[in-house]
């Protein structure tokens, strides 16, 4: 799948189960950031197809390279698994899961960046977008639930993460947003 819809699904999962910052994370790290491994093929593209066949798609999707490394295949359960243990919780193996299931359906079902996924994507992000309205509107039960207030507040929130995970502007912020 593209990494969009890894992100998104991973968002949803993590805002469904109320994770914490440190159980998002390891989510995140399972769930998404292993396509980073993509990256390691592009060397071997490079070499050859040359710098401009990065802009040809077909090229790019039909080249032979492997662009996927162990982390994507059955036997990373081998490397999963004992994440899982020594996090003491099955954050690690339940993402890592997801993204291989989704991988799988793509490659059997879609095929990439088809119309389909393009579609799955758009109705992932209607449904964060509308799940966290439902989180807005049971934290603000006045009547002005409106999709200005809406925006504000995600845009609060969204400056906050943004500056904690910040360590120079750590101390210009405190508590959580409103």
């Amino acid at each position: 799948m593209l990494a969009i819809a890894h992100l998104l699904v991973v968002m949803l999962i993590i805002r469904q189960l109320d994770l914490d910052r440190n159980e998002a994370m390891v989510g995140m790290l399972f769930g998404v950031f292993i396509d980073l491994d993509h990256f390691l093929g592009i060397p071997n593209y490079v070499n050859a197809h040359g710098v401009n066949g990065l802009t040809n798609t077909e090229s790019l999707l039909n080249s032979g390279i492997q662009w996927k490394s162990t982390l994507h295949s059955p036997i990373a359960i081998m490397i999963v698994a004992p994440a899982s243990m020594a996090f003491r919780f099955a954050v690690p193996l339940s993402f890592w899961g997801v993204h291989i299931f989704m991988d799988a359906f793509q490659i059997e079902y879609l095929g990439v960046a088809s119309v389909v996924e393009i579609v799955f994507i758009a109705l992932l992000f209607l449904v964060l977008i509308w799940t966290e309205f439902r989180v807005f509107k049971t934290q603000h039960q006045s009547s002005e639930n409106s999709a200005k207030d809406f925006a504000s507040w995600e845009m609060k929130r969204v400056t906050w993460i943004l500056n904690s995970v910040n360590p120079i502007s750590r101390n210009k912020t405190s508590g959580s947003p409103a």
